[in-house]
């Protein structure tokens, strides 16, 4: 007599799981980077590109405003300098907002800085200062403007379509 199996698993297709980087690790791993050596910038400029967008702009505590070419020089002056990033706290604030908070360690000072940032296809597109918590409520204004601004320059001429809805501020009557 022989026996038959059924073995349910026999017919599971095999799974492949495909680990994905999330925003959370993507910061703390470009923060990583910034150890104490002296480093040259185009070993980790790969992960500065994973990391802000294209459209990047920024503002700094001196609140000198800052766009992707900026940043890239100054991060690229502080590899250079042995600047040594620690205590990386995260914080998701709204959907596409979060606080990140981190110390900078370089030329024997301890600096603390805070920046809301605002994400956008997992990338950095958006860093604005923060001191204290009017400067965070001016953050998340200037942040939600700048989002305004930039949902507005994808706007055509004479019919705004955005995700399904037209605009109030488009002219209907030049589509005619």
């Amino acid at each position: 007599m022989s026996a038959i199996t059924n073995n349910s698993n026999s017919s599971a297709k095999p799974t492949t799981t495909t680990k994905r980087t999330t925003f959370k690790q993507k910061i703390r791993q470009y923060a990583a980077l910034f150890d104490g050596s002296n480093k040259d910038f185009s070993d980790i400029e790969s992960a500065f590109d994973v990391l802000y967008h294209d459209d990047f702009l920024g503002t700094e505590s001196n609140g000198e405003e800052v766009n992707k070419e900026t940043k890239k020089q100054l991060d690229e002056k502080r590899l250079a300098a042995g600047a040594k990033v620690t205590h990386v706290a995260y914080t998701r604030t709204d959907w596409n907002k979060a606080l990140v908070k981190y110390h900078l360690e370089i030329d024997g000072k301890s600096i603390i800085s805070k920046y809301l940032v605002t994400i956008k296809d997992k990338k950095v597109i958006e860093a604005q200062y923060v001191n204290g918590f009017a400067g965070m409520v001016k953050a998340a204004w200037v942040s939600d403007f700048h989002l305004i601004r930039r949902v507005q320059s994808y706007q055509h001429v004479d019919k705004v379509v955005f995700e399904g809805y037209v605009s109030p501020f488009a002219d209907l009557t030049a589509a005619k």
